[in-house]
């Protein structure tokens, strides 16, 4: 086994000046120690819309929130691990990373790695906790907790979304007057559709749509 074997896989923070990763900053930062904590949170927002008729509200997804992530670090200039030394500039140059960028009129993206481990997103808030200093007061160890947000390029969102992917479904809560092969026409784009709408929801009467109605849309393999 090499030198290289042994050594330790660091978390890595790469900065880049564009949402699609493309355009490095040429900011690299490193940490001395790895994460002694790393929290993933992921949240899909429901609405309840009550139909008419019904006890109970209906849940359909409206949307996701982006990913987040926290990392808990620890930097030590104490000596116990690696050099002794103050360690400012270390946490100078991590808080450079969310700082506003002039030429980009916003801090930098940032891609996190570490192993398996792969994020992309932006710097959302960074705490620090000073806990030793020197007798100069410069510090020698301090905690940092980095809290990121995923950063997705529309290209990405649109990919993900799927609009007319076969296996998705989506709910419409009918407004006063509306009628199905309207709605056909503003979700579909062809009055038509009206027919595969009324068989999707069971409806006797096509006409007898009232206001507060919860419809099941059926997605594209299932219209035709």
């Amino acid at each position: 086994m090499n030198l290289t074997e042994l050594q330790l896989t660091k978390l890595t923070l790469d900065a880049y000046a564009d949402i699609n990763f493309e355009r490095p900053a040429g900011i690299r930062w490193q940490a001395q120690l790895n994460p002694t904590e790393l929290a993933f949170s992921r949240k899909n927002v429901y609405q309840a819309t009550q139909s008419a008729g019904t006890s109970a509200p209906q849940q359909s997804f409206s949307g996701g929130e982006p990913d987040q992530i926290q990392l808990d670090l620890l930097l030590d200039g104490t000596g116990v691990v690696g050099e002794p030394g103050g360690i400012g500039r270390s946490l100078d140059a991590l808080l450079e990373l969310t700082r506003f960028q002039g030429d980009t009129h916003q801090p930098y993206y940032v891609h996190a790695y570490w192993g398996r481990f792969s994020f992309r997103g932006v710097l959302t808030q960074a705490d620090v906790t000073y806990k030793l200093f020197d007798r100069t007061g410069e510090p020698l160890r301090a905690t940092v907790k980095l809290a990121l947000k995923e950063a997705l390029s529309p290209e990405e969102v649109a990919a993900e979304d799927r609009p007319s992917s076969p296996d998705l479904y989506q709910t419409w809560l009918v407004s006063d007057g509306e009628r199905l092969d309207t709605i056909a026409a503003q979700v579909y784009g062809d009055s038509a559709f009206w027919r595969p709408l009324a068989a999707a929801n069971r409806l006797a009467n096509p006409r007898g749509l009232v206001t507060g109605q919860l419809l099941i849309l059926p997605p594209l393999a299932v219209r035709r």
